[in-house]
């Protein structure tokens, strides 16, 4: 077989990541090198999961392949003990979708219906379409909504903010009597590509159906409406809930060789949507905590606590992994006394992010300072991640690794989102600053200070398909 002529620009990018090492003390941790039998099985891993097993929504055949790939590489990589824990999963599939502008110009929109909405029903829905730019133009205009399609055009502002139209438009669109919902992809950045996610139906309104569109579709509807002109949409989506399902998280560790009954969790998730293969969200971080934990053993020398990875499932539709491993070691969490997750993308390196008060940040601050040569040493107070939310609402403390991801929602929840978006060597460098940070936190005689525990939300219920509202046209 031909070498690919692709093969030493890798190992020349992976080469710039390794760099040189020196003997690894706890405190200076950070500092030790990935062997490049490290930086290949970083990548491999990332490249495997988006090439050979591709997308994962949660509950589907696909999720249960990517499973029994985490599974067998973790086993292979010498972790010492690997297993899943089984986790029940609403199961929603998209089924084939499509819009089209029919008046004043027909044209044909480009969308991805929403995780968990409810399809239109065989014939679609046309109606005319409302557009509005926020929530409160909306209830300004509620009586203009009945009957018709309600298109949110809202500004990017942050994620943050701006998802919010996402997950609760279709409910507040209801409200007013519409019968469908459209949303402005969310993402400040667009080259026509839909981005999709998940919303929620409130139970005080009835469930329509809910897509979003492209940035460009959505400003060539504002500007006919903006014209005087009434644009007219007829939309079609197959998408359906069918109700619970099994899946499970996978679990591994390495057992600590001075306080093997500690943990030090280091967190992804596994699932992803059903378009692109989710590269940098969130096959990225699993290759990440995949390789940081295998870096721990590489050289001989056994953290003194356990370190486990937990790669969740479910996260994309509302953190079922992330509660279900909660419940099952609820008799044993006062053993988990730190919990990093990942789920930002492989972008340079920026440091870590902690869910505590000012000395945990102080501490994990002194423990992150040789990351420097990395550029992954800034340590600020802040949320840790959704998955391991669960976890730091009963007390442990939770540490979020961050990138410089200026450009991660550009390709977020889209096809876009596919493993020639991401480059090797940064693979390598946030793999090594977990392992840093991993270790760091592994040998330290002193556990981080845990926080007050809070009660944990309940479970998101899963709800079979009421009636939906009655649209208008055919």
């Amino acid at each position: 077989m031909a070498r690919s002529p692709r093969l030493p620009i890798l190992l020349f990018l992976l080469s710039l990541a390794i760099g040189p090492g020196r003997p690894a003390r706890a405190a200076e941790a950070a500092a030790v090198p990935a062997t490049p039998d490290t930086a290949t099985f970083a990548w491999r891993a990332l490249a495997d999961l988006c090439d050979l097993v591709g997308t994962r929504p949660a509950g589907t055949p696909q999720m249960a392949r990517a499973v029994d790939w985490a599974v067998g590489t973790l086993r292979q990589a010498g972790f010492d003990s690997v297993w899943t824990e089984p986790v029940t999963v609403p199961v929603w599939v998209r089924g084939r979708e499509w819009a089209r502008c029919t008046a004043p110009v027909a044209f044909d929109l480009r969308l991805l219906g929403l995780g968990l909405s409810d399809g239109t029903g065989p014939h679609g829905i046309e109606a005319d379409v409302l557009v509005v730019r926020s929530f409160e133009e909306l209830d300004r205009r509620s009586t203009e909504a009945a009957g018709r399609i309600v298109l949110f055009n809202m500004p990017w502002e942050d994620y943050g903010r701006t998802v919010q139209y996402r997950s609760r438009g279709a409910s507040a669109a209801a409200r007013h009597g519409a019968v469908a919902c459209l949303v402005r992809s969310v993402t400040p950045f667009s080259l026509a590509t839909p981005h999709t996610g998940m919303m929620r139906y409130a139970d005080d309104a009835p469930r329509i159906p809910a897509a979003a569109i492209t940035v460009e579709d959505a400003a060539r509807l504002q500007r006919l409406a903006d014209r005087g002109l009434q644009p007219r949409v007829h939309l079609f989506m197959e998408a359906r809930n069918l109700g619970d399902g099994p899946c499970a998280n996978v679990v591994a560790d390495i057992r600590g060789a001075r306080w093997p009954e500690q943990i030090v969790l280091l967190a992804a998730h596994l699932d992803s949507w059903d378009v692109g293969t989710c590269a940098h969200d969130d096959a990225a971080g699993c290759a990440m905590v995949m390789a940081a934990a295998r870096e721990l053993i590489a050289g001989g020398t056994r953290p003194a606590r356990t370190v486990r990875v937990v790669l969740y499932t479910a996260e994309e539709i509302g953190v079922y992994g992330g509660r279900a491993y909660r419940d099952a070691h609820e008799h044993e969490l006062d053993r988990h006394v730190v919990a990093l997750e990942s789920d930002s993308g492989a972008f340079a390196p920026r440091g870590f992010s902690v869910a505590g008060d000012s000395l945990a940040v102080e501490r994990v601050r002194a423990l992150a300072a040789p990351l420097a040569p990395l550029g992954a040493d800034a340590v600020t107070a802040g949320g840790s991640g959704a998955d391991i939310g669960p976890l730091v609402e009963r007390g442990v403390p939770g540490i979020g690794h961050r990138v410089d991801g200026d450009t991660y929602f550009h390709t977020h929840h889209s096809p876009a989102d596919d493993l020639d978006k991401v480059e090797p060597a940064l693979v390598v460098r946030n793999a090594r600053a977990i392992a840093g940070l991993t270790r760091a936190l592994a040998d330290d005689p002193e556990p981080l200070p845990r926080r007050a525990a809070t009660p944990a939300p309940p479970p998101v219920p899963v709800t079979p398909e009421p009636p939906r509202a009655q649209p208008r046209g055919r």
